[in-house]
């Protein structure tokens, strides 16, 4: 869909389009407000050009092809668990509240410490025994995984069934790449970002849409490591069917045709435009954040983006980002949450600080 004419001007004029109903309507009241957060990324650190000579590429090609200049990676015997314990507690101290105030762990990662049970759980564990008895789960939406779980969280405010909640999203993808495959390999990087969350009173709107597309489900995977594919039949000739593989043309070209019809929707329900709004997008890439950019005309000033510093973070990236807004920026500004995940899936979510 091509941002000309009408598109364009509900993006950055505000026009509310009559009848439009290619999507269904996310658009409710918002029950939380963000009194914490942390972000933290592990001191090891790794140039493009170091991984230029390392992958024997000419000088240049990893800040040329990804726009990433530095990604951080855990190395023993820091792993996802000891990340997540300690944005948690940081996020935590940030909102002056402590374990036993918590009413449910929400871990929103990607990267599986092991099938069962679930990331939250390990989290909880390592958080020791003040953490005993907070009820755990996780919200795997890959790196829409952070979006997914603030409308989780929303719900359950709004239900009442919680009061506060954390959600932390910790991410090695270095553990998986496939370095035979750079041009996706080259992007990851590891780190983490924690939030607490608790309920307000309501205010509006607060909007979530979310799409997947199985057309694209096969561009964005791991294969192997789930019950199709399983571990003990692990084999050194299969080795990248169990590592990232990812199809970035394809997927950019998936984008390019659905998501700026997704941004629409959402700013038509939040009734504002890109030029009253601050965007916070995945860090999927720097050309991909540039496409983002450049196809939805959101003003330089307003798109917030940190890729180069620290590569794509997977479900780690939003929050990471969001953490520096809110440094930056006073309660009640409006946030636009945007980015692209496998499956092929997409989603927006607007809500205030």
């Amino acid at each position: 869909m091509a941002l000309g004419g009408p598109t364009a001007a509900v993006l950055r004029g505000g026009l509310i389009l009559k009848g439009f109903n290619l999507f269904p309507s996310f658009s409710m009241r918002q029950h939380f407000r963000i009194v914490g957060s942390a972000r933290y990324l592990p001191e090891t650190r790794i140039s493009a050009e170091e991984l230029d000579q390392r992958l024997g590429l000419p000088t240049g090609w990893t800040l040329r092809h990804t726009g990433v200049l530095y990604r951080h990676q855990a190395t023993e015997p820091e792993d996802g668990i000891s990340m997540a314990r300690r944005v948690v507690l940081q996020a935590l101290q940030d909102a002056r509240i402590d374990l036993k105030a918590i009413d449910f762990l929400i871990d929103a990662s990607l990267s599986l410490q092991q099938p069962i049970p679930c990331n939250a759980a390990l989290i909880q564990q390592a958080l020791g025994p003040d953490a005993a008895g907070i009820p755990c789960m996780d919200v795997h939406a890959s790196c829409l995984g952070f979006v997914a779980a603030l409308n989780v969280v929303n719900g359950l405010f709004a239900s009442g069934a919680a009061r506060r909640a954390v959600v932390v999203c910790a991410e090695t993808p270095l553990r998986g790449v496939n370095w035979k495959e750079p041009d996706s390999a080259c992007l990851m990087g590891d780190g983490a970002a924690a939030y607490v969350v608790e309920a307000c009173e309501a205010r509006e709107p607060f909007v979530f849409a979310m799409q997947t597309f199985g057309e694209g489900a096969q561009l964005c995977e791991v294969q192997g490591g789930g019950h199709r594919l399983p571990v003990y039949k692990y084999e050194e000739s299969q080795r990248g069917r169990y590592a990232f593989h990812m199809e970035g043309k394809a997927l950019h070209k998936l984008a390019s045709r659905l998501l700026p019809g997704l941004v629409e929707h959402a700013l038509a329900e939040a009734r504002c435009t890109l030029d009253e709004i601050e965007v916070v997008p995945h860090q999927a890439s720097g050309p991909a954040i540039e496409f983002i950019s450049r196809r939805l005309g959101i003003p330089s000033e307003r798109l917030h983006a940190t890729v180069g510093q620290h590569g794509n973070l997977v479900a780690a990236s939003i929050p990471f980002v969001l953490h520096g807004l809110r440094e930056k920026r006073p309660a009640g500004t409006r946030v636009l949450l945007v980015g692209t995940a496998a499956g092929y899936t997409q989603a927006a979510s607007i809500f205030t600080l």
